[in-house]
């Protein structure tokens, strides 16, 4: 009797594992659970599942309280300052939506969209803490203070991506806001001489005492002003990734215009952004080594010695000849600290090479550093916005899905995903079939986007015609539009 439990329990134990291992046909059918709301990932790739695991709980931990002086924050700086830096948190704020930290982001975005200011030469708090003030170790008093002009394009830009992912129009429309993005790319472009048609004369301190450059304060370069994100190389006169993200920030600024319906306002800030992009195609391209040069130094000389990453995530090279030459020159990208390494995923998986994104998902887990904030957070949007393909455009009221699946990962489902004011769940069960729930109260055009040239989308047994959509390098995909009702699903599968 003994013998037949222990085998009953044998198989009970293997069905489980294979279950696991191998969705269900009626996989799609839970995806309008209402049991709870939490985000949860299930895959046949239990790897991947420990991944998220760790990295919602990672971020979560990170949460600071609501009472604090400073409102709703979450911890996006090194460990121990209690504080959010500008960068940090423009890298972070996907993935802290991605997992509710909504409430959390408008407050910190208030926070640097508000001190902007004349005396600071038109900066904001590069780094505010739980008691409200710029956190000390970057900050003595206006006239003292670290500063990366990066900064302010990297708030418009984080800002237009929050209102397509969230639908709050407090993002592009509220005056805090509208004021923030107007400065910056008007009196802060000028007090910095950052003008496409003066930013390479531009000197290599500015807006400094001659105490503070004679002194250089607490820190090794002149970093009231330092033009990059790069903040190890003395001298800098100018930059690539900061002239990506100026050409970003008009770029930007010129589709929420749009948006509003100032068509003229607009076409006046796209074709300032077009001179930016310009400015990278005449000058910062070197025949020799088919790279892009990442510095220009007050030598009067060019630099190589980077990897372009902001180049490539602000979108400013749009020769997709040169945007595959970019990816393949840097063979450095495996010797990034934490902080760089965190764009990766999400960086791989949007250029279609879904190899690499996975593999910087595992990189990161096992990073000994894992623990920064950007960390898991990268791992979070790496996951959702990167592998899943799960992009919204509260601009157009879509919602796009694309599996980027690797024959590691045979099946994935994440349900309870945030989006404009509701949930979705999306469940990849295979490269070329999806399932997508809408659990919100709202219609939502859902566009189901497959890798690859498909003449015909099954949407629940019935065929339609395709549209097809090129990537930035050339890459072809295939989707349909699909009105999805308030609380129901459909499932789309790809077929020639």
């Amino acid at each position: 009797m003994k013998l037949y439990a222990s085998q009953f329990l044998l198989f009970i134990i293997l069905l489980g594992c294979f279950s696991f291992s191998k969705p269900a046909n009626n996989k799609a059918l839970s995806l309008l659970s209402t049991e709870n709301d939490t985000i949860k990932v299930s895959s046949s790739d239990t790897s991947l599942v420990s991944i998220f695991n760790w990295a919602h709980a990672t971020s979560n931990g990170y949460l600071g309280k609501d009472s604090d002086p400073v409102g709703p924050w979450y911890e996006s700086a090194l460990s121990g300052r209690e504080a959010f830096c500008i960068r940090d948190v423009s890298h972070q704020c996907i993935g802290a939506e991605i997992i509710s930290h909504s409430k959390q982001n408008l407050n910190m975005y208030y926070k640097f969209v508000e001190n902007i200011s004349e005396p600071k030469d038109w900066c904001t708090y590069w780094e505010i803490n739980r008691y409200n003030k710029p956190a000390p170790i970057d900050y003595t008093s206006d006239k003292d203070f670290w500063y990366n002009l990066n900064a302010n394009f990297d708030i418009i830009d984080a800002s237009y991506k929050l209102y397509l992912w969230t639908g709050n129009k407090a993002y592009i429309n509220d005056p805090l806001f509208d004021n923030f993005f107007k400065i910056s790319l008007n009196q802060y472009i000028d007090r910095w001489q950052l003008q496409s048609d003066k930013i390479m004369q531009r000197p290599s301190v500015m807006n400094a005492s001659e105490k503070f450059i004679k002194e250089k304060k607490r820190w090794k370069v002149n970093a009231r002003g330092l033009p990059s994100y790069d903040e190890g190389v003395e001298g800098l006169v100018i930059t690539s990734d900061l002239i990506a993200m100026i050409y970003n920030g008009f770029s930007t600024y010129s589709k929420i215009l749009a948006l509003r319906g100032e068509l003229a306002k607009s076409k006046q800030y796209q074709k300032k952004a077009l001179a930016y992009r310009q400015l990278i195609d005449s000058l910062w391209w070197n025949q020799k080594t088919n790279s892009y040069f990442n510095y220009f130094l007050s030598d009067g000389k060019f630099h190589g010695g980077g990897s372009n990453l902001y180049m490539l995530w602000y979108g400013v090279i749009q020769d997709p000849k040169k945007i595959i030459q970019t990816l393949s020159n840097n063979n450095i990208w495996d010797y990034y600290e934490i902080e760089g390494m965190s764009y990766l995923p999400q960086l791989f998986y949007r250029f279609g090479n879904n190899e690499n994104g996975y593999r910087f998902l595992q990189k990161i887990y096992a990073n000994k550093r894992r623990q920064y904030p950007e960390a898991s957070s990268g791992c979070i949007e790496g996951i959702v916005h990167g592998l899943m393909g799960v992009q919204p455009s509260a601009a157009e009221g879509i919602v796009t899905t694309c599996a980027r699946l690797t024959p590691k990962t045979t099946w994935i489902s994440i349900e309870n995903i945030p989006i404009f004011s509701g949930l979705i769940s999306v469940s990849h069960q295979s490269a070329v079939k999806t399932a997508f729930a809408n659990k919100s109260t709202k219609k939502i055009t859902w566009r189901a986007m497959f890798q690859g040239n498909f003449r015909h989308i099954k949407v629940d047994g019935k065929e339609f015609s395709t549209n097809q959509y090129l990537d930035e390098i050339g890459q072809m995909h295939s989707y349909v539009d699909i009105a999805i009702k308030a609380t129901s699903q459909k499932e789309a599968e790809a077929i020639n």
